[in-house]
């Protein structure tokens, strides 16, 4: 499979599985577009994805669908097909985000190496570590109603998601988590505690997350990165395939 079909088909997978463990929860397919809403009031998890060329007309029946049910939203657009949606965007009024977001690929992922000093991490395997997981998120500032919705009990127990939980120094401070899409794998929801960065826990997060998808035997993880992790990830070895502009409902 083609790297960008591949880390597209995952990234859509990965709202798919969102979507299923959401009460209230529906995607539709509009011709080349993916709309979906989970009905959490948090713009990333609701909207619209454009990975290969689509119909005006139909960009803009996903958009009303998901404007319609009256959450925060995104629309994400492969950068070689903005051009075509610009009168759909600005009829809207939408912003356009200045990172675009790059999808990354690792090929082969290699064997977990070794965790910076005090770092450790493990699998969220029962309802305590569960809990401990949603807590990383309350801390940063998520209210406890939004976690647990987000990182719902039948999420964590699907078995295409593994969710990782960081310590340093015994204190949870950091997540990840993979999500499985056929053969693919996926990087997701990697976050550090504020006052735990640059201590090695994102890195060490998201290889477990790599090694996770190395287990369910997927030869290929993806990724899309932040302007934060963007360096952590090309060092891990991975690479841009293609990347993502990112619209929003103006203010």
């Amino acid at each position: 499979m083609p790297l960008i079909e591949a880390a597209d088909k995952n990234f859509i997978g990965s709202y798919r599985k969102l979507v299923e463990h959401s009460p209230g929860g529906e995607a539709r397919e509009f011709g080349g577009v993916y709309a979906f809403v989970t009905d959490l009031p948090i713009g990333m998890f609701n909207g619209c994805i454009v990975s290969r060329p689509a119909a005006f007309e139909d960009v803009t029946a996903a958009l009303d669908w998901v404007a319609a049910r009256d959450v925060p939203y995104r629309l994400w657009v492969h950068e070689e097909l903005t051009d075509g949606l610009a009168q759909s965007v600005r009829e809207r009024g939408m912003e356009r985000h200045a990172w675009l977001i790059p999808q990354m690929v690792l090929e082969q992922p290699p064997e977990l190496p070794a965790s910076a000093p005090g770092v450790t991490v493990r699998s969220v395997e029962d309802g305590r570590s569960l809990d401990e997981y949603r807590q990383v998120y309350v801390e940063d500032g998520t209210s406890e109603n939004v976690a647990r919705r987000l990182f719902s009990d039948s999420f964590a127990a699907d078995p295409d998601v593994e969710l990782m939980l960081a310590s340093l120094d015994g204190r949870a401070v950091g997540t990840s988590l993979a999500i499985r899409t056929d053969e693919i794998a996926g990087v997701y929801a990697v976050a550090t505690l504020s006052d735990a960065r640059r201590r090695g826990v994102g890195t060490a997060a998201t290889w477990a997350a790599v090694a996770a998808g190395r287990a369910w035997g997927c030869d290929t993880v993806v990724l899309q990165a932040s302007e934060m992790g963007f360096p952590v990830y090309r060092a891990m070895g991975f690479r841009t395939v293609v990347r993502y502009a990112v619209f929003r409902p103006s203010a």
